[in-house]
């Protein structure tokens, strides 16, 4: 039987989307990871987005998300592509 782990709904104030990312440093660290991501994609899929410009966890939130984005079409058109290939 595997252990169940009961994990607590966060307060509603972790989530703030006008407060600044110079507090939450774990925040800042996802946006460069993804940053780093992001390098790895395709030209045409990346977002442009300045990361040096992003000042809140909302904007941090909305730059994570069309990465993520991105990084799912990539990984759809490798697929296809193999699915191509392989006749």
């Amino acid at each position: 039987m595997a252990n169940v782990i009961q994990v607590p709904k966060p307060p509603k104030s972790a989530y703030n989307p006008d407060r600044a990312l110079d507090s939450n440093a774990l925040v800042r660290a996802q946006v460069e990871h993804f940053r780093e991501a992001e390098l790895g994609l395709p030209e045409d899929l990346r977002t442009g987005i300045d990361v040096a410009s992003i000042r809140t966890e909302g904007e941090a939130s909305r730059y994570i998300a069309a990465v993520t984005r991105a990084i799912h079409e990539s990984e759809g058109r490798r697929a296809a592509e193999k699915v191509r290939r392989a006749g």
